[in-house]
């Protein structure tokens, strides 16, 4: 029995938000206080709020599913736009070649050369000050 099947996750995300939401009141109301003067309700709201964060903590670290771990060899593109660069030694036979983008490798080296030509390396003025 899962999280889930006791408390669905549209129940549970409004109550992150409260719990945030108090987090925040809390911390104003500490700040417009100022250190001397904190009422002692504050301090033991506070740490009830506290005290409470583990069990949310370890409520979202028990629904974190973790199904793979990143190696670097990944693709950065994804094949599943119609904009999408396909390697056309990654098609498999029984796709549709009408709904992929094939360039070859090649063709994409000329590409990227022909948009890195488009960079202006012109250095500024001595006098330039940007404005923003």
């Amino acid at each position: 029995m899962s999280l889930n099947d006791i408390i669905p996750a549209k129940y549970r995300k409004p109550v992150y938000v409260a719990y945030a939401l108090v987090g925040v009141a809390l911390g104003a109301t500490a700040t417009a206080y100022g250190p001397d003067n904190v009422p002692e309700w504050h301090a033991v709201t506070t740490n009830v709020v506290l005290y409470i964060g583990g069990a949310f903590g370890l409520t979202a670290a028990a629904n974190t599913i973790v199904n793979q771990r990143a190696n670097g060899d990944e693709p950065i593109i994804e094949p599943d736009d119609d904009n999408d660069i396909i390697d056309p030694d990654e098609i498999e036979p029984d796709e549709e070649l009408d709904d992929l983008e094939v360039v070859k490798a090649d063709e994409q080296a000329a590409l990227d050369a022909q948009l890195a030509a488009e960079v202006d390396d012109t250095p500024p003025p001595d006098d330039y000050q940007p404005r923003h």
